[in-house]
């Protein structure tokens, strides 16, 4: 999905820092996560997201685009395209993300990072579930645009639907799994990671971004 910190890229073709904003939520994320990576696992899997957010952000260009700014957030980091592309691109741009993290998975495992590796697939995969607003719901939402009006309307109705019933899903799976196990809380927090997105980044159906 692409959307995230603030910031904005124009014309350069390059991101610099004074394009990037990171909002205070996104600093809280970090320090708890980092006092919860009891297995230091962190690092591994912000290398993949950043794979995965290059993705999209290539693909814009690849496409015609530019880059509008980067917002991170707890919600995940969002990478905004500075004007319409049309559905189709959008679709690829969205799919360009779990491309990347596919591509790099493999390159990981074969130079001998299995860890790193399986970080880059556990981000495509979750990432292309058809639920807004990761890159899964927002290839989907591109695809419904085209059809008819009518249909264009009933269908993006149903895909938020679906996204808010999958989302509460994985909250319950998550909360659940944290019962049984007693410590393992990465399915809850991705879980309330997508209520928050869906909450805020739910009627950018042009913007994509990342789980970090």
């Amino acid at each position: 999905m692409v959307g995230g910190a603030g910031g904005s890229i124009r014309g350069t073709g390059r991101l610099t820092a004074a394009k990037l904003h990171a909002e205070p939520s996104f600093y809280v994320f970090w320090a708890v996560f980092c006092l919860l990576d009891s297995e230091g696992v962190l690092p591994v899997f912000a290398g993949a997201a950043l794979v995965h957010e290059l993705g999209h952000a290539l693909a814009i260009y690849a496409c015609g685009g530019q880059v509008e700014y980067v917002k991170l957030s707890a919600c995940g980091a969002v990478i905004r395209q500075g004007r319409p592309l049309g559905y189709p691109a959008d679709c690829a741009i969205a799919l360009a993300g779990p491309a990347a993290g596919m591509a790099a998975a493999l390159v990981l495992s074969a130079a001998g990072f299995p860890t790193a590796a399986g970080a880059n697939v556990l981000l495509s995969a979750f990432n292309c579930l058809p639920l807004l607003p990761l890159d899964g719901g927002c290839a989907l939402s591109a695809l419904i645009a085209m059809l008819p009006p009518h249909a264009a309307g009933m269908g993006q109705n149903v895909l938020a639907q679906l996204s808010l019933g999958g989302t509460c899903v994985i909250i319950l799976g998550g909360a659940a799994l944290l019962l049984h196990t007693g410590r393992n809380a990465t399915v809850l927090a991705a879980g309330l990671f997508l209520l928050g997105a869906n909450r805020s980044l739910l009627h950018e159906l042009s913007d994509y971004g990342m789980i970090q």
